[in-house]
């Protein structure tokens, strides 16, 4: 492991690729978030079917869900950056076709139904392609930055995602509201094109691959490593628990209404807070690394990410609630860096997708668990009560962590 090497807040970008990696996770985010906000907001207005919304999310997520692992098996057995080029460029005839569809729903071509139908199929189809493109492009950025600099790298990749997932629906809105729906998806298919020509402007390079040619022996090599892994299984521990029991972004509008009485403006500052304390904290990481015990760091972070719940739980301020969500997300943002981190420093190269698969399987399950399970408990004991067992839950699990790892509390990068 790399002794801590000072560098400026901007290191990562001495690396030519890196850079054109972050060009296309930006006109990637950006594209797929203002294609949602188009795609939600118009079914909506056809349709008058709440339904619809939740489909929008499954029709993405379950694909995703399905090939994680086999994208991060081939990103393993096979050229990686050549897999991810390949694989996002299909998102270029997707978009057209999506803005095919509209237009022809416009024209009165084809009926409300055939259009869902459309839509819906390809958002199938970008869920698939998300499957693959995940796990090469996270098990790619270690190739392209030296070890030194992981942290560095991790935090700018972790900033450009919070960055483009604040101004993206912004600019999704504005567009929509201002301007008409073929400049819309004009500018959607010019991201998904950019981001295309940054990822095959990339150095060509070889990697190490796995022998085995079995899919299911190799994801069980992974799932063997991480779980004799301590610092990467508690890693991941850590995280799934704190989102699953403390998440409680699923729960703002209820909390908004029926809490606060603060109304739709209200909420939406609710939810832009947490955004916002993350994006404010990475930046501080970016100048001051957490290389110097981030074992015991991470631990912190998720102590006061549970802390945060159980206090917005009891608030009925607006501007101290805001304030938590805050202080939430920077919490958050901290356990995010330091677990990528890690996830790319202590994997074998050779192993780098699947265990970069599985993780993504983790976090993604873990909020989409974390709400759904944030829900039922509501629905039961109401949505204070359940904001307190779930922060409850999530700081039992920190204290079960810090007993379990106690040999990692000295660990650096």
């Amino acid at each position: 492991m790399s002794s801590a090497v000072p560098h400026s807040a901007f290191a990562a970008f001495a690396s030519r690729d890196f850079t054109l990696l972050t060009i296309n996770q930006c006109c990637l985010t950006f594209a797929v978030l203002i294609q949602e906000v188009l795609i939600a907001y118009y079914l909506y207005q056809i349709t008058k079917n709440p339904l619809i919304l939740g489909l929008v999310g499954i029709m993405d997520f379950l694909p995703f869900l399905v090939l994680s692992l086999w994208g991060g098996y081939i990103a393993d057995r096979f050229n990686r950056q050549r897999i991810l080029q390949i694989s996002f460029s299909f998102a270029i005839p997707l978009s057209i076709a999506l803005w095919i569809s509209f237009d022809l729903f416009h024209t009165q071509t084809i009926s409300a139904n055939l259009l869902l139908i459309s839509c819906l199929s390809i958002l199938f189809l970008f869920g698939c392609i998300r499957g693959i493109y995940s796990p090469c492009f996270n098990s790619l950025r270690p190739f392209v930055v030296p070890e030194h600099l992981y942290t560095n790298a991790a935090t700018w990749t972790s900033m450009c995602w919070q960055a483009s997932g604040i101004l993206a629906p912004v600019i999704g809105g504005f567009l929509l509201a201002h301007l008409d729906l073929d400049i819309t998806f004009s500018v959607i298919v010019a991201l998904f094109l950019s981001g295309s020509i940054a990822l095959w402007c990339l150095q060509k390079r070889d990697f190490p691959q796995i022998q085995t040619e079995s899919v299911t022996q190799s994801l069980k090599e992974a799932l063997h490593f991480i779980f004799k892994t301590k610092i990467i299984f508690w890693a991941m521990f850590l995280d799934l628990s704190s989102v699953f029991f403390g998440g409680i972004i699923a729960l703002l509008p209820i909390f908004a209404q029926d809490v606060l009485h603060i109304g739709a403006d209200g909420f939406g500052l609710l939810r832009a807070a947490p955004a916002f304390g993350a994006l404010v904290m990475m930046i501080i990481l970016i100048r001051y690394p957490p290389k110097s015990r981030p074992w015991q760091i991470m631990l912190i972070a998720v102590t006061g990410f549970g802390l945060c719940t159980l206090l917005f739980a009891v608030t009925r301020q607006l501007y101290f609630s805001v304030a938590v969500l805050i202080i939430m997300g920077a919490c958050d943002s901290i356990n995010i860096v330091i677990r990528q981190t890690i996830l790319q420093l202590i994997p074998p190269k050779d192993m780098l997708g699947r265990v970069a698969a599985i993780n993504g399987i983790f976090v993604t399950s873990s909020n989409e668990l974390g709400a759904l399970q944030s829900s039922v408990m509501t629905r039961f004991f109401s949505v204070i009560p359940a904001m307190l067992m779930g922060g409850s839950l999530s700081l039992l699990c920190v204290v079960l962590t810090k007993l379990k790892t106690k040999d990692l509390l000295k660990f650096r990068f």
